[in-house]
């Protein structure tokens, strides 16, 4: 018998056992992450509604703290809206599609995201929990009610570059 052979036979005749672990994945690819800070951001937005380009800058900036500490120097005036990381999180859209199934959320003419009484009742439950995503929490009622239409526009143009 060749060594190939008895190899073979060695793993054919043996026991093996398999044990489920989960795969690390990023906070903002998981669902459960990119609704709930969804729904925070919407709770803390001014009349519980905003549009998408303010969601997509706060679920960008929320994931890191260098993302926080800029938004927060932006409001500030330590720094000015070209100084600030912008970029469209995929996983927002996912989000919004499972809110709007589960009706916890409300679009209107696809352009302004608002939250409905059941997606109330979930953001102030995520909310009222002092271990859930504490940081994010503390970050997003800090600074969405602050965010204006004419700061975003300022933001995505890039007009401070002018």
């Amino acid at each position: 018998m060749s060594n190939e052979s008895l190899f073979k036979q060695a793993i054919l005749n043996s026991s093996f056992t398999y044990t489920a672990r989960p795969e690390p994945m990023a906070a903002d690819l998981r669902m459960s992450w990119g609704l709930s800070i969804l729904l925070l951001a919407l709770l803390y937005s001014r009349g519980k509604k905003s549009n998408f380009q303010k969601l997509q800058f706060l679920v960008h900036a929320v994931r890191l703290p260098e993302g926080r500490e800029e938004v927060r120097g932006l409001l500030s005036g330590d720094y000015r809206a070209a100084d600030v990381s912008v970029r469209v999180e995929p996983s927002l859209n996912r989000a919004v599609a499972m809110a709007h199934a589960l009706q916890l959320v409300s679009i209107e003419r696809g352009v302004s995201i608002s939250l409905s009484a059941a997606g109330t009742s979930m953001a102030q439950k995520i909310s009222s929990d002092q271990e859930l995503l504490a940081q994010e929490r503390e970050f997003l009622r800090e600074v969405a009610p602050k965010m204006t239409d004419a700061l975003m526009k300022r933001v995505w143009r890039l007009e401070d570059l002018l």
